[in-house]
């Protein structure tokens, strides 16, 4: 879907226009680890969506025009995303803040 947002705000690409090739998109992506992705480059063409190492040379199809949207990007803004949320979900069940406490026989010894 953030292939998909591209796509609409990069090059005003209505989503209506590219939406019956939603399945070849979502089964291009299937099964590929995020790692995979960062390497890729969506080619969204007239008739095919595709995604190719962006390292391919031979990439471009010579008979047809062709977005290109480079995945590394995305994928990095989606992991800084999710790293972010995270983190505050971790931090927002503390209730207080976290304090250094001594050990067990110096609460002893303070209490008496």
């Amino acid at each position: 879907m953030a292939i998909v947002a591209e796509l609409v705000s990069d090059f005003g690409v209505r989503v209506g226009t590219v939406a019956d090739r939603f399945d070849d998109l979502f089964r291009e992506c299937r099964g590929r680890s995020w790692l995979s992705l960062e390497t890729c480059v969506a080619l969204i063409e007239a008739d095919s969506i595709r995604l190719v190492d962006a390292e391919t040379s031979t990439r471009l199809s010579p008979n047809a025009s062709t977005l290109c949207v480079p995945c590394g990007p995305i994928v990095s803004r989606l992991q800084s995303a999710l790293t972010a949320t995270e983190t505050e979900l971790d931090q927002g069940y503390l209730q207080f803040p976290p304090t250094a406490i001594g050990s067990q026989t110096e609460r002893s010894r303070r209490q008496a």
